[in-house]
């Protein structure tokens, strides 16, 4: 196999529409659900009983691990989760199940045993630090009536689901991914046509066999290695990786492999082929890596079920997964933050930041619904000046994303005569997509962006001084649902105009 790297700017797509597909799809999340608890404090002493600290606690909280953080990490997105797995009958069972319900999770098909406990991960904190972690479990196969049951409501989900569906064995090793379980999920995926993306816990992979996608992290990889190869030998950790992912290939059937390797990035492969593509790390701080492969999982899970290429689906998933690492705990992201991630980390290339009407209207909803402040300006923006980019950093400073309703040709030519725009719509809008403070851009064809405004709803508009508030298009809109208009002062003697008189009485200038 070769190597090739990754470049993060190749990708033409459109984040917005990548996004509003996501969040159309629907997930059957089928593994080993767990309870997170966490008590956080501070170590105030040395306990005189025994050489251990002693925390002073200051809060507890618990939330959804294992598939069932899978689970909360596609529907804190904004898509459709069914979970799947076993808990007992006990507070913990009733505590997780009202934690799913509180994230939107379809738990109909959880089964319950009387006799296991639901098993629990107890996480003591002091300040950042884990000083102690107690587990309660009991991992017991599945029995085969609750085989039979889980089964049965996959059959519901098949049934009603629609077209963009995916299936996700997430495999903790805790019982409930029993080899005839797994294998009967994937056939029938397959013979629905419904992808199904893998988190193995097992070294022995045939009973993943014909999966889409199976997610392995080095050390998994390391231990299916010497299991299947006990003698093989590697040069260097490029040859390791490499011999894991054929091995890994050959013995799941899988169609694509994706290897986690932390700081590393990862790397991908696709069957038939000889290349494997390698994403750098997407981590840019740590607070804690619990559940970052819970959430590629979930974002490998919904970018399968829209049909995204192999390439951007690993791409939107390393970026998910780098970006949770940076929250404490067991975390999850919603669909703002995984926008701003992107944006941040891709450097929010053109065909990233050109969107629709449509898809502005859902991503300034999302972002409002997320607490954040959504700001809009417009103007034909033909050629780029001081002014501008003035203006520009301004509208920014009133809010957390700024969208700009650029005047399409058709519009410019109506408003200022035949002979503008000097450059046209698509050259205005990448050069736009260069500034960082411009979030998304929206072309309108109307002399006014008015359907724009009543669409998008931001909370702050801005205009520059050559404005009054009362003059403003859309102050109505604005005002109507509390928020309010921004003038920003002209810099003096900025003006596309003038540069362009300037140009005509002295071309040499």
């Amino acid at each position: 196999m070769t190597q090739k790297p990754h470049s993060n700017h190749q990708w033409n797509g459109n984040l917005a529409e990548d996004v509003l597909r996501m969040q159309a799809t629907r997930v059957f999340v089928c593994g080993d659900v767990i309870l997170d608890q966490y008590i956080s404090g501070k170590v105030t002493r040395i306990s005189p009983e025994a050489p251990v600290p002693v925390l002073l606690e200051s809060s507890q909280k618990s939330v959804l691990g294992g598939a069932a953080n899978v689970a909360a990490n596609i529907a804190s997105f904004g898509a459709t989760a069914v979970l799947a797995g076993r808990i007992g009958e006990d507070t913990d069972g009733e505590v997780l199940t009202r934690l799913c319900h509180g994230k939107g999770i379809d738990t109909f098909a959880l089964v319950h045993n009387a006799h296991q406990p639901t098993t629990r991960k107890l996480r003591v904190l002091a300040g950042y630090q884990q000083i102690v972690r107690i587990d309660a479990e009991q991992t017991e196969r599945l029995d085969p009536g609750a085989e039979e049951s889980i089964l049965a409501s996959f059959e519901i989900f098949i049934k009603h689901a629609g077209h963009h569906r995916a299936l996700v064995i997430s495999d903790y090793g805790k019982g409930v991914c029993t080899p005839r379980l797994t294998g009967a999920l994937i056939a029938r995926a397959r013979a629905a046509g419904i992808p199904v993306v893998t988190d193995p816990k097992s070294s022995d992979l045939s009973r993943y066999r014909g999966t889409t996608f199976i997610k392995p992290n080095l050390a998994e990889g390391r231990e299916i290695l010497r299991r299947k190869e006990p003698g093989a030998w590697c040069a260097d950790i490029e040859d390791e990786i490499e011999a894991i992912v054929k091995v890994v290939a050959a013995e799941c059937d899988a169609h694509h492999v994706v290897l986690s390797l932390s700081e590393r990035g990862v790397v991908a492969s696709t069957a038939g082929t000889s290349d494997l593509v390698r994403y750098k790390s997407e981590i840019l701080q740590v607070a804690d890596v619990s559940g970052a492969g819970d959430t590629m999982i979930a974002f490998l899970a919904m970018a399968a079920a829209s049909g995204l290429a192999l390439g951007r689906t690993v791409q939107l998933a390393n970026i998910a997964a780098g970006t949770v690492c940076g929250k404490l705990g067991t975390a999850t992201l919603n669909s703002a933050e995984f926008m701003d991630a992107f944006q941040e980390r891709e450097g929010a290339t053109r065909p990233e930041k050109v969107i629709t009407n449509e898809e502005a209207a859902r991503i300034a909803a999302e972002y409002r619904h997320a607490g954040r402040k959504v700001v809009f300006t417009n103007g034909c923006f033909d050629l780029l000046h001081a002014g501008h980019v003035t203006l520009l950093q301004h509208a920014r400073d009133h809010g957390d994303i700024l969208f700009l309703g650029l005047n399409a040709d058709a519009s410019i030519k109506r408003l200022k005569g035949p002979d503008r725009p000097v450059q046209n719509e698509q050259d205005r809008a990448a050069i736009m997509s260069g500034l960082g403070c411009v979030n998304y851009i929206v072309l309108f064809e109307e002399e006014t962006p008015i359907k724009l405004i009543e669409a998008i709803k931001p909370d702050v508009i801005v205009k520059g001084g050559d404005y009054r508030p009362d003059q403003v298009v859309g102050a109505d809109v604005v005002n109507a649902h509390g928020g309010k208009v921004v003038i920003v002062p002209l810099l003096e003697g900025r003006s596309t105009t003038r540069i362009i008189e300037k140009s005509r009485t002295n071309p040499s200038a």
